[in-house]
């Protein structure tokens, strides 16, 4: 599975294409993945990208967590999977087609900032990356302390 890292200012041209930048793409175990992306709307504002393989695991482990039966669960999926769109692989040039409907819902306009997530790729409105991350940043060590000391045993 890869591990997406980094951040990366790029722009979306008048076509819709966004180049992917080749440290994302090496990541990429290219002779055990399927070639090209999923892409839908992400949480927070963002839009979300995985590479074929993972995407399966967010699909398997969405249907084995999210009960049918629960409204919150189907409004979840609808709107996740509505949105989702398989883009083939990356031209010659290593962009990818982003849909207009994306676009509008993650407000991109121009300049995007596409951060590795782990397993998955974010792709950001500009603004919006700068916002979260001043947010965030203030408290990224209360965050820490936070996520990682629930359940920890007290060894201090």
């Amino acid at each position: 599975m890869p591990m997406f890292s980094g951040e990366y200012h790029h722009t979306i041209d008048d076509k819709n294409r966004l180049a992917i930048p080749s440290k994302i793409l090496d990541k990429i175990d290219k002779e055990n993945e399927e070639k090209g992306f999923w892409i839908t709307r992400g949480l927070d504002g963002c839009l979300f990208m995985y590479t074929p393989k993972v995407w399966q695991s967010v699909v398997s482990k969405l249907e084995q967590q999210l009960s049918f039966t629960k409204k919150k669960a189907r409004d979840f999926q609808r709107l996740f999977f509505s949105k989702a769109h398989e883009i083939p692989d990356c031209d010659q040039q290593g962009r990818i087609l982003i849909p207009q409907l994306l676009k509008e819902l993650a407000q991109i306009q121009k300049s995007v900032v596409i951060v590795g997530v782990s397993n998955r790729i974010e792709i950001w409105n500009d603004k919006k990356w700068k916002e979260l991350e001043s947010n965030v940043e203030a408290s990224f060590e209360a965050l820490a302390e936070e996520m990682f000391d629930v359940g920890a045993s007290s060894k201090d």
